[in-house]
């Protein structure tokens, strides 16, 4: 398995734990603040796509999918629960900018040579890491904070497990059965 594999694969991974992690919570679990400074799985979730958007579509290819809203509310650290106005997104529209920035992302790393894992990337701005570097910093991010979800949903009694989807095979044909989950039912996360 060359660099270029192993990276995209093991980004995929982590990146598929996460919507693992969040698969058949109920809209209000997202919003379920368990301890006092211990980010909600909203924030989460919009917190690791904003690195992703950040990492691959901003320094990668010089452009942003998320709006600068988005980006500061987002951004560590987080504003206090009592200043918070509004959310920024639905838990719907969260998830799917999360898939686009997610497919974005992937898209444009399986179009790059093995070369290019050993770079800096394109647009770079004071950035030491090269494309690989950035890959495995953003993978254990997203594994971070998978365990913290999956810690959530303990709490809330939803049990859950990771790291799944180690082999290929198996997390191609779960995602497909997890797509289908959230296309069926994502409406009833729409409310703001």
């Amino acid at each position: 398995m060359g660099l270029k594999q192993y990276a995209i694969e093991s980004l995929e991974i982590a990146q598929w734990n996460v919507l693992k992690a969040i698969f058949r919570l109920q809209p209000e679990d997202f919003e379920e603040e368990i301890k006092p400074n211990y980010n909600p799985i909203n924030w989460m979730l919009g917190h690791l796509m904003i690195q992703m958007d950040y990492y691959f579509n901003y320094l990668c290819q010089g452009k942003r999918i998320v709006s600068e809203a988005f980006l500061q509310f987002y951004h560590p650290p987080r504003v206090d629960h009592e200043e918070i106005i509004d959310f920024p997104l639905s838990i719907k529209d969260l998830i799917d900018t999360f898939l686009e920035v997610s497919e974005s992302s992937f898209n444009y790393l399986n179009s790059l040579t093995e070369e290019k894992f050993n770079e800096l990337p394109e647009h770079n701005e004071n950035n030491t890491e090269i494309l690989s570097e950035l890959i495995q910093r953003v993978s254990l991010h997203f594994m971070g904070h998978t365990g913290q979800i999956i810690w959530i949903k303990k709490h809330l009694g939803k049990g859950g497990a990771f790291v799944m989807g180690v082999k290929k095979k198996q997390r191609e044909d779960s995602k497909i059965k997890w797509l289908q989950w959230w296309n069926e039912n994502k409406e009833k996360y729409s409310i703001d």
